[in-house]
């Protein structure tokens, strides 16, 4: 059994931009050289925007298959494990990478972007998909921003990262337009910083009574508002995301179940099997093996 790869260069073509913070291709181009699509399921140490203009196929993120229905845009955030796999017919697009300190030097906010909810390592916002009277404003933004990289002028890498910006923010805008709830409540405010807790301990806190009080609510209330806006229960939520961690953690085969289960809090190997078993329907062990076959 191998270990699922991890690439951490941005340009998975060639080493002639492995230390760009940012690389732009289209997909057309790639899919004819047929060399940036490793052939499994792998991991990036940076972000990825994949913008299908036109094509079908299947796209697996963290163990879920998604089905291609262009025009979509995907968000893979660094760390998430995915596969993707076009039918063979005519895929327009492109394919953005760029690391995580892309815009760490450009905005004030230097955080700002791990504040949107695309690049979240929960997947929160996995993907976009395009209404027909959006498709060609957002081509616009798609094709501005390959012009710039092709120009590797000065100014080039800060007008991406407006242009970036410009796509972030005009998908939040179409998002809350088309919310029942327009004007963003107390409640949904609530639930992102439960959410952005369960990022930050879902390894050591496993129950929802510890998010409740950081919250300073009732578990009541707090399972009331999960259940409104995610359709799940708090401790679902939680369960969620330590399962998910561990099913990224079983595709290194370097470490054992003992050790997984150690690092994500299980203090008895047994129980965390136990409990692996219980809420993904089938054991750790079987997990490893049917993902490496």
């Amino acid at each position: 059994m191998s270990n699922f790869p991890v690439y951490s260069a941005c340009d998975l073509i060639s080493t002639e931009n492995s230390e760009s913070e940012i690389v732009v291709h289209e997909l057309q181009d790639l899919l004819t050289e047929k060399s940036f699509i490793p052939e499994k399921p792998h991991r990036h140490t940076f972000h990825q925007i994949l913008y299908v203009e036109e094509g079908t196929g299947i796209h697996k993120i963290d163990f879920e298959d998604y089905s291609i229905d262009s025009p979509i845009i995907y968000f893979i955030s660094a760390g998430q494990v995915h596969d993707l796999n076009f039918k063979k017919q005519v895929t327009k697009g492109y394919l953005i990478n760029f690391n995580a300190e892309f815009f760490t030097s450009f905005l004030a906010k230097s955080h700002c972007i791990d504040k949107l909810p695309f690049f979240r390592i929960n997947g929160n916002f996995t993907s976009y998909q395009i209404k027909k009277d959006k498709a060609e404003e957002l081509k616009e933004i798609f094709d501005k921003i390959n012009f710039e990289y092709k120009q590797q002028k000065r100014k080039s890498e800060d007008l991406i990262r407006i242009y970036l910006l410009e796509l972030f923010y005009f998908i939040l805008n179409d998002e809350e337009n088309t919310d029942e709830n327009i004007n963003i409540t107390n409640q949904r405010i609530l639930i992102n910083k439960f959410q952005k807790l369960v990022e930050e301990n879902y390894t050591a806190e496993h129950y929802p009574k510890f998010y409740a009080d950081k919250l300073a609510i009732t578990a009541n209330y707090l399972n009331f508002v999960c259940r409104t806006f995610a359709g799940k229960k708090a401790g679902e939520i939680i369960r969620n995301r330590i399962i998910l961690e561990a099913k990224r953690l079983l595709i290194n085969t370097e470490l054992s179940i003992s050790q997984i289960s150690f690092q994500l809090g299980f203090e008895d190997n047994s129980y965390f099997t136990k409990f692996f078993k219980t809420h993904a329907r089938i054991s750790p062990s079987e997990f490893r093996q049917h993902l490496n076959k």
